[in-house]
């Protein structure tokens, strides 16, 4: 590196960061900024909370059984926690505390005993429900079998028992739905900061040009000093926004419990950390150059209707892409930028994916914002200036040549 080069260098990262700088007091301190970054916080809490008390009821069964019948009620909890059903059973004095208890909804069901040994009726407030049907029924029987077998003589402990042993043909994947949430939530969450991040860096070109401090600006530092400002600026401000939303919905999440395993959840929201960052990096700078592209902030919204459709197309693919990932289409669109943005961490969530595919379509993003970056510099490099009627994408694209 020569001695003249550093010094040029230095100028050139001190233009960015003052221009980034001016973009981070300025956005950070608006009352819309704090008042949208604090409504979503309280949102992610509430909905936390709601999430959790409409979820997080105990799903144990409490089963009345009538008389002091050990051998049942053992047998009761056997078949409930074999069919992954949590069964308390509670001893009930008579049948018509049973019932009382039942209609109160302090039990779930109650057995009682007939007129014969093996005759039961089973108590409850609006039926049965398939499983425990199917748990009441298998204890009766069996009571009844050990009962038989004894008065035979037939010592049943003796007896040897038949075991069922689960083989898997797909593995379990922990925490899987865990780790979807928080790529679902990281999908909204970029599609939310490319339509307020994008659309303030294209407001934000489009108000210098109108009030003419670009000329100022450009009187001083370069066009692309200026445009690498505002996208690092405004990507700071999105990305701490992220961030802060983030550490909230994890806090709040582990607090309600609907998120049990930290380290998968840390894990899972770094992945879609990297992969924002990339996706926000593809769309801010197309964003700016439609900006420059505009001298009037009415025309903006046409302008930039082409990267709002994209950008919505990113977010209905991840959102309505989870319920068909093993799609051809969802499979091949997840390897095209910048739809792997949205889909890539649901994948690596899901477990759907491997290592090759992730570094792969990782540097196809990366490649993407390359040439986005690329042509953005172009358009607004030679659009800036531009004052009068809207420039259209195809003769914006003409002059990038």
């Amino acid at each position: 590196m020569t001695d003249t080069a550093q010094p040029t260098e230095t100028r050139a990262a001190h233009s960015i960061w003052l221009v980034a700088e001016r973009e981070i007091v300025t956005r950070a301190k608006t009352r819309s900024f704090l008042i949208s970054t604090g409504l979503l916080m309280a949102v992610i809490v509430i909905g936390a909370i709601v999430i959790s008390a409409l979820t997080g009821g105990d799903d144990t069964k409490r089963i009345g059984v009538v008389g002091a019948e050990s051998s049942l009620s053992h047998t009761i909890e056997n078949f409930g926690t074999a069919t992954g059903t949590d069964v308390d059973v509670v001893p009930v004095a008579t049948t018509a505390d049973a019932r009382s208890r039942v209609a109160d909804g302090d039990l779930d069901a109650a057995l009682v005993p007939g007129p014969s040994a093996n005759q039961y009726t089973a108590i409850s407030e609006s039926g049965l429900d398939p499983t425990l049907d199917g748990v009441l029924r298998s204890s009766v029987d069996q009571t009844g079998l050990d009962r038989a077998l004894a008065e035979r003589g037939v010592d049943t402990a003796t007896l040897p028992r038949a075991t069922l042993a689960l083989e898997q043909t797909t593995p379990d994947k922990p925490d899987e739905g865990q780790r979807i949430v928080i790529a679902l939530v990281g999908t909204i969450l970029l599609i939310t900061a490319i339509m307020m991040g994008g659309s303030m860096v294209a407001a934000g070109v489009v108000e210098e040009k109108t009030s003419r401090v670009v000329e100022l600006l450009l009187a001083t530092i370069k066009p692309l000093h200026l445009l690498w400002g505002k996208i690092i600026g405004i990507g700071a401000i999105a990305l701490g926004q992220v961030l802060v939303l983030g550490a909230t919905a994890l806090i709040a999440g582990q607090i309600t419990g609907l998120l049990t395993v930290p380290g998968a959840a840390v894990g899972m929201f770094a992945a879609v950390i990297a992969w924002f960052l990339l996706g926000f990096l593809f769309f801010a700078t197309l964003y700016a150059a439609t900006g420059a592209l505009v001298s009037r902030q009415e025309e903006l919204g046409a302008s930039s209707a082409p990267l709002t459709i994209l950008a919505m197309g990113v977010m209905y693919s991840g959102v309505f892409g989870i319920q068909a990932l093993d799609s051809t289409f969802i499979e091949a669109l997840t390897w095209i930028p910048p739809f792997s943005a949205a889909l890539m961490p649901i994948r690596i969530a899901t477990g759907d994916t491997s290592a090759l595919q992730v570094v792969v379509t990782f540097a196809l993003m990366i490649l993407a914002c390359a040439v986005a970056t690329w042509l953005a510099a172009r358009i607004y490099q030679r659009s800036i200036l531009h004052t009068g009627t809207r420039v259209k994408w195809t003769e914006a694209l003409t002059l990038a040549r």
